[in-house]
């Protein structure tokens, strides 16, 4: 077998390199790394010798100029400004899904923590990003059911997978979404009733969120459905995040207690916001559970006293549904569901009392 020239500098090889050594032109080196099929095989051979001795590996600007993927996804958390993602271990955890699932699907993953997705420079930023082909997709958390720039992407025919998103009536082949099951906040309600509980107070979260539309549907109409009182002195619209939470929790119970009195249970939108009324209730010198009962949706593994009644979900599963559905999209594969809904487990901790 004839030998070819190899290099000897260590330095890095640019495709006319490549030609000369294999003493072929450029345009031939080109057609056989996009794998066109108009070069003789003994001439794809030839220049496959010399790229592999070589260690050649073509730019990647190049190849998306010929329509080549990038293998990348992006990954964008668009999270409150302040909030430190590795401080939550369900945030953490997130993060450690996506990035497993796609390495799985042998995809990079190009990652941007963004405070918003409305500013020009963040709407810019991107919208460069998919534009420029440094990604094939992107996964978007954080974003309100009716964003304008994922919309924007949308109808572009960008593929983006968004999880807690649902449009019923949109069933576009680039619009990928995963979620949480829609009864559970119904469930979490009926919990509490079948314990005895009369007096429910809700937390309600982030009202552009699709996931705390439907707790919010779901805890009044359980709660209808119960012949239960619906108490405005009992209800807070309170966000997702702890912080946040505190102080508009603290302000609904103090002035609760001075007026109609406590709920015996408090049921709350996610676990961080279930967090939050925790830190009021040590405050006011409220026991958990045996002056109220509290609990929470998400399956948070945060280590409280005492550990939170919560809904789990398989986190593992539904971030590797997202990422696979979200790859089948950029392949074209025939059949590839555009939503799926995942159902939680009941973790019963020790924050509710039978009463």
């Amino acid at each position: 077998m004839k030998t070819y020239r190899r290099n000897k500098t260590n330095k890095k090889l640019n495709s006319a390199q490549i030609a000369e050594m294999a003493g072929v032109s450029r345009s031939t080196v080109s057609r056989v790394i996009n794998d066109y099929d108009n070069v003789p095989k003994a001439t794809h051979d030839k220049v496959m010798e010399v790229i592999r001795e070589n260690n050649y590996y073509p730019h990647l600007s190049g190849q998306l100029l010929v329509g080549k993927k990038s293998g990348t996804l992006g990954f964008f958390w668009v999270k409150e400004k302040g909030y430190k993602i590795a401080n939550d271990d369900l945030a953490s955890s997130y993060f450690v899904n996506i990035i497993e699932a796609a390495a799985r699907e042998n995809y990079l993953m190009l990652t941007c923590i963004l405070d918003n997705l409305t500013s020009a420079e963040n709407k810019d930023w991107v919208t460069k990003i998919f534009m420029q082909g440094r990604i094939d997709a992107g996964i978007f958390i954080g974003t309100s059911n009716n964003e304008p720039l994922i919309e924007q992407l949308i109808a572009n025919g960008q593929i983006v997978g968004i999880f807690d998103h649902y449009h019923p009536n949109r069933n576009e082949p680039n619009r990928i979404s995963v979620n949480y099951e829609t009864a559970v906040g119904s469930k979490m309600i009926e919990h509490l009733h079948a314990l005895g509980h009369r007096k429910i107070a809700l937390i309600h979260g982030d009202e552009t969120r699709y996931s705390s539309m439907e707790r919010r549907e779901n805890f009044i109409a359980a709660m209808n459905a119960l012949n239960l009182p619906i108490e405005p002195a009992w209800i807070c619209n309170a966000g997702i995040y702890e912080g946040k939470a505190y102080s508009k929790i603290k302000k609904m119970l103090t002035k609760a207690q001075k007026t109609i009195g406590l709920p015996t249970a408090i049921c709350a939108n996610n676990d961080a916001t279930a967090f939050a009324v925790y830190k009021v209730l040590n405050e006011m010198q409220i026991k958990i559970p045996s002056q109220i009962s509290v609990t929470g949706i998400d399956g948070n593994t945060r280590k409280v006293d005492p550990p939170l009644t919560t809904y789990s979900f398989n986190y593992y599963e539904i971030f590797r549904s997202l990422v696979r559905r979200t790859i089948a999209a950029i392949e074209q594969q025939p059949t590839n569901p555009t939503t799926e809904f995942f159902k939680g487990t009941l973790t019963k901790g020790k924050s509710v009392a039978k009463i």
